[in-house]
């Protein structure tokens, strides 16, 4: 079946993904319980809800047990369904997250609480208000900060939404 890793910082968000993705009734494994020689036992053993059934399981905060985590594509053939919620964001600059993560086998998303989210919406309209405020240098400078933002189509779109309305609506051509 597959592997599947949440992660990010909004929990209830992952834990709330994992169970839509497993269903009623799976098997919980922790982190701190784990250990390698049980890697084959949970990724290649039998379900404990019946004979010749796919096991459901959540492995919760394996990337605080690093010797487990990077061994997940070793097991990303697994006939079984596996979700692992991990605690808090994976550090991407990891040569083993990077791995783990890059594996075509297991698949990833990342979850943000709204604040982090609306956060970076936000810094966008900075530059915005350092360019209202008559600080054109430093307008500049945090544009071109951005200009690699996830966020900047939006960011750019409402500013000028934002300069439209400051000039009335006119066009000033």
């Amino acid at each position: 079946m597959s592997i599947s890793i949440l992660h990010g910082t909004d929990r209830n968000a992952m834990m709330l993904a994992a169970k839509t993705k497993l269903g009623e009734e799976y098997e919980i494994f922790e982190a701190d319980n784990i250990t390698l020689a049980d890697l084959d036992s949970i990724f290649l053993g039998q379900t404990l809800f019946g004979t010749g059934e796919k096991r459901r399981i959540l492995l919760k905060d394996l990337n605080d047990n690093k010797e487990c985590f990077e061994k997940l594509p070793d097991y990303a053939s697994t006939e079984h369904e596996v979700v692992v919620v991990t605690n808090g964001k994976l550090n991407k600059t990891f040569a083993y997250v990077k791995a783990v993560l890059g594996c075509k086998d297991i698949e990833s998303k990342e979850f943000e609480t709204v604040e982090e989210r609306t956060r970076d919406k936000f810094e966008g309209l900075e530059p915005f208000k350092q360019a209202l405020a008559g600080h054109g240098k430093i307008a500049l400078k945090k544009l071109e900060n951005l200009k690699d933002h996830t966020a900047a189509p939006l960011i750019l779109g409402t500013m000028g939404g934002q300069a439209a309305k400051l000039l009335g609506g006119k066009d000033e051509a």
